[in-house]
């Protein structure tokens, strides 16, 4: 009787578990909660849906991940009360979009992974250690920003030999704007322009310090792109337009909003980097060991329409280099 009961036991083990057994069994499998960190507001197609999408991509969607998104509505102070709202949150990996919402991210943990898009001057400014072993919890792309900076410049002074002063307009709360600075003064030497720093620190401030930049006379306009300075790009537009300024900026998105010249990577490619860079860390990796990227690719884009209404002709030669010449 005892061995008829132990092989009974047995047979029962090896039976297959209920479907309910196995329904509890997936709903305790944990789900990845992957938080986005933004200094802008949002909008339709922002920046956090263009993560959300390339994350898709990679097969989170669904029950099979939560996104929790945080903007601060260009507020410094409210991007660091989000970073630790998101910490609170436990996610298994924080994007943060551009060098301040990095750093907002890294003051509020340092055992959360970070994927920083859209770095620059991510060494100089202390966001990791090096780009080959980042150390600690952040690692992320890099635009390469600052050492583009002079080839932007040789573009202005190819486009308008003639100018004199350039003004710069940057994020004044951007640490890595400052690395930028540092580059451009010293490509200006080079190049034969004298600069005019233009720091912003909130929307308000654009009329008011490029209004204050015309005592130094002005002559041509470079921008050092973040998400204030890049969704703001209308007001500098519209002043350099009204001044009949040159204008040279990072993004293909600043030329199809006026810019009359832009040379950098295609931004899908810092996404697209940054999604894969937390699907590895979401399936094990550490920020630590993982190398930040660097873009590979970059994109001249030209804006005829700009340049007419500027009486400026664009020299052949560039519009021959362009991977796109906007009419």
């Amino acid at each position: 009787m005892m061995r008829w009961i132990m092989a009974m036991v047995a047979i029962a083990c090896l039976w297959p578990a209920p479907p309910a057994a196995l329904q509890a069994a997936e709903t305790t499998a944990k789900v990845p909660r992957i938080g986005i960190l933004l200094l802008e507001p949002r909008s339709t197609g922002d920046r956090a849906d263009i993560i959300v999408r390339a994350m898709r991509e990679l097969g989170y969607h669904g029950d099979k991940v939560v996104f929790d998104v945080r903007s601060a509505d260009w507020s410094g102070t409210r991007l660091r009360q989000l970073a630790r709202q998101l910490v609170a949150m436990q996610p298994d990996v924080i994007i943060a979009v551009t060098n301040v919402a990095g750093f907002a991210a890294k003051e509020a943990t340092t055992s959360v992974p970070i994927v920083v898009t859209g770095m620059h001057a991510a060494v100089e400014t202390g966001l990791v250690q090096t780009l080959a072993r980042p150390g600690g919890n952040v690692t992320g792309v890099e635009t390469l920003a600052p050492e583009l900076d002079a080839k932007r410049m040789q573009l202005l002074r190819e486009i308008a030999p003639l100018s004199k002063r350039l003004g710069v307009v940057f994020n004044s709360e951007d640490p890595g704007a400052h690395v930028h600075l540092q580059a451009v003064r010293e490509a200006a030497r080079m190049l034969r322009f004298e600069i005019t720093a233009i720091g912003v620190t909130q929307p308000a401030d654009f009329e008011r310090v490029l209004d204050a930049s015309r005592a130094a006379s002005i002559d041509a306009v470079m921008t050092f792109t973040d998400r204030l300075t890049g969704s703001h790009w209308s007001r500098i537009g519209e002043y350099a337009q009204r001044h009949r300024l040159p204008t040279v900026c990072e993004f293909r998105f600043l030329a199809q909003a006026g810019c009359l010249v832009t040379y950098g990577p295609p931004l899908e490619d810092l996404f697209d980097r940054a999604a894969t860079q937390a699907d590895r860390i979401l399936k094990g990796a550490k920020p630590a060991d993982m190398p930040v990227e660097q873009v590979t690719r970059f994109e001249l884009v030209v804006n005829q329409r700009t340049a007419k209404a500027l009486g400026i002709t664009m020299p052949r030669t560039l519009l021959l280099r362009a991977a796109e010449v906007i009419d």
